[in-house]
């Protein structure tokens, strides 16, 4: 029997909306959603977000892009929060976000135009299981867009362990080439990966410095010194992993076959 979940975000939730904006849990908020989906054709389509977080990247689907989305997490403080912008934002007709249980989607086979998944597998153990959750439920000739954390190959570090206790969440991080691995081994083709470690690097120093300069005031008021301080330990160590090219982050997509059954 599965662990029941256990919510890690509650304490998160605030600070990273500080640094990347409201309703966005991964980086770059706004201009990475652009990213992750830059070429598709998103007007009309059934998109299906897994690990939708606050909802930032859901709204700018549906507003920007006018695709109908469904998002789905299993926290269910990020969940209530992503239904209120929603209504806030007036694309409540557009989005739907739900929560669920770890497992198998409660989505129909081939009832989905785009998957889209922002600084999610990085949190799920059993990434060949996801993803052929995610074949299942994309049409013939659909696509899965995403974004996450990444590791170098090789075992990880004390530097990268100690980054990771300090995050105090459960990672379970890969590189890249296994990334496309995986794609390729559940069914994907045109599958595609682009190192983003660099644009990465510098969108982490930056917020850093913003951290330590004209965010340092807020981040005293809406979290306190004791979680203010941790954020920037937390960082700090980012800058440790990052520097020396232990932490890395990247874009992937695959297809599936149009003549997929």
């Amino acid at each position: 029997m599965a662990e029941p979940h256990k919510d890690e975000y509650e304490v998160q939730m605030d600070m990273l909306e500080l640094i990347w904006g409201e309703g966005f849990m991964a980086p770059g908020g706004e201009g990475n959603v652009h990213r992750i989906v830059d070429g598709l054709d998103l007007s009309g389509k059934t998109v299906l977000e897994i690990g939708s977080g606050l909802g930032g990247g859901a709204l700018v689907l549906a507003r920007k892009y006018g695709a109908r989305v469904l998002g789905m997490d299993v926290e269910e403080g990020l969940v209530e929060r992503a239904r209120r912008y929603a209504a806030k934002t007036g694309v409540a007709d557009l989005v739907e976000f739900r929560l669920v249980k770890p497992g198998p989607f409660e989505v129909d086979e081939a009832s989905v135009d785009v998957v889209y998944a922002s600084g999610v597998l990085i949190h799920l153990e059993d990434k060949p299981k996801t993803l052929t959750e995610v074949y299942r439920v994309l049409k013939p000739g659909g696509v899965l867009a995403g974004y996450d954390w990444l590791k170098s190959p090789g075992p990880l570090s004390d530097d990268m362990l100690e980054w990771i206790r300090i995050e105090g969440l459960t990672f379970y991080m890969d590189t890249l080439e296994n990334y496309a691995a995986m794609l390729t081994d559940a069914g994907f083709e045109r599958v595609e990966t682009t190192d983003a470690s660099d644009w990465y690097n510098r969108e982490a120093a930056e917020e850093y410095a913003r951290m330590r300069g004209p965010l340092y005031e807020d981040m005293t008021r809406i979290l306190g010194p004791e979680q203010r301080d941790h954020f920037l330990a937390d960082w700090r160590q980012g800058q440790v992993v990052l520097g020396k090219g232990e932490l890395r982050s990247g874009y992937f997509r695959g297809y599936k076959p149009a003549d997929a059954f």
